[in-house]
């Protein structure tokens, strides 16, 4: 599929402030995502994202957007690649998710690949000729990415052997490339955490699906690494410098989120309104009644926050800031209010909200995933803590 040419309309109100430049970027971003949402019911069921479309998604800006023009990209600014996870999150949380990862893997190639991975990898990827995927969460390494396990062995060509398992890897179904932290030297702890680039035509690993509770046409596996060779020229950065070269992207990928999450409960907001007013009880529109303007109006103050939140840590990050704790800030609210905001909207449905196949019930569930993705709630709590304090609660 293409990008299509958006029919003129009015822009929503909450565009208002941004630049006229943003408000094209995100009028043809949504253009695209209303004319893929019909796929949305049939990829849920399937659990299977129709992979075409992301030639689509790269024309409108997603993942290109956030990497610089010298490597192929278009430079675009934080706030306009939040922008445009908003509106995924309105449209398909599956496609915030898995634009998410390509983005987080095309930051990583940016910043520490080689001039030969990135026209190997980087350049494809840019073109939608190749997928990569991001894998650090193991069965006991999660939260705590430095306890990883996988197991990277040095061979006398200089070659090396990965073996262990990574759990929740979103895109291994269907890429065609990996980057895997593994360790060196597990007595060296974090440093020993090297970055590699696994093709799957090298072979040596496999992926087993593990079906989940959101984002449904996500392709979510563990990936199961049993000899897998990767040769020294598929290091990605320095070896032992593979846990702080993916601490580089948690600023956008937590902002991603935050942007996601709001695009959830503006889609909340919408389909919420739009149902109390249709549907009728008592003889008057839901609308009538004081406590159900009370739950529409709670979702649209949560919502409207939201955005505020993550665009203020947006323009810190395009203003040169660290804003590190201001994303945890961001990833942390706009997340807990996606969830808020979700459980209003099923209450607003009533009993329609439980099924599946109501929009109401697909954002619950989709809203559900947003606060452990990209480091938990409570992971963000000990990080803002930490820099609040002055004092670590983990260690």
């Amino acid at each position: 599929m293409t990008a299509p040419e958006p029919a003129p309309q009015a822009d929503p109100p909450h565009w208002a402030p941004l630049d006229s430049g943003s408000a094209e970027l995100a009028r043809r971003a949504r253009g695209y995502l209303d004319e893929i949402a019909p796929l949305l019911p049939a990829a849920e069921r399937e659990r299977t994202l129709p992979v075409e479309i992301i030639p689509g998604l790269l024309g409108v800006g997603f993942v290109r957007g956030a990497i610089p023009v010298r490597d192929g990209g278009t430079g675009l600014s934080h706030l306009q690649t939040a922008l445009l996870m908003e509106e995924a999150g309105r449209c398909w949380a599956a496609v915030r998710t898995t634009a998410n990862i390509l983005t987080l893997v095309a930051e990583l190639l940016s910043a520490a690949g080689t001039d030969e991975q990135k026209q190997r990898f980087l350049r494809p990827l840019l073109a939608g000729e190749r997928m990569g995927w991001f894998a650090i969460t193991e069965p006991a390494a999660g939260s705590d990415a430095a306890a990883l396990t996988t197991r990277a062995e040095r061979l006398p060509g200089g070659s090396y052997r990965l073996t262990g398992r990574k759990s929740y890897i979103t895109n291994a179904g269907y890429g065609d490339f990996g980057v895997v932290l593994a360790t060196v030297d597990p007595g060296l702890g974090a440093k020993g955490i090297t970055a590699f680039l696994v093709e799957r035509a090298a072979g040596g690993y496999r992926t087993e699906a593990r079906p989940q509770l959101p984002v449904r046409a996500v392709s979510c596996c563990d990936v199961v690494l049993d000899g897998a060779v990767v040769p020294a020229a598929n290091v990605l950065g320095e070896v032992g410098r593979g846990l702080s070269l993916a601490m580089r992207a948690v600023n956008s990928g937590r902002l991603n989120v935050s942007a996601g999450c709001t695009g959830i409960a503006q889609a909340a907001l919408e389909a919420a309104s739009t149902h109390a007013v249709s549907r009728s009880q008592f003889g008057k529109p839901l609308a009538g009644f004081q406590l159900v303007q009370q739950l529409i109006a709670d979702i649209a103050v949560q919502t409207n926050a939201a955005r505020q939140v993550y665009q203020a840590a947006a323009r810190l990050l395009d203003n040169g800031a660290d804003a590190r704790v201001e994303c945890s800030m961001s990833k942390y609210f706009c997340s807990e209010a996606a969830n808020q905001v979700a459980t209003r909207a099923v209450q607003v449905f009533g009993a329609a909200g439980l099924m599946e196949g109501n929009v109401a019930e697909r954002l619950f569930r989709d809203a559900r995933e947003a606060t452990i993705g990209e480091g938990t709630s409570q992971m963000q709590v000990l990080q803002i803590g930490k820099a609040l304090l002055g004092a670590s609660a983990v260690r």
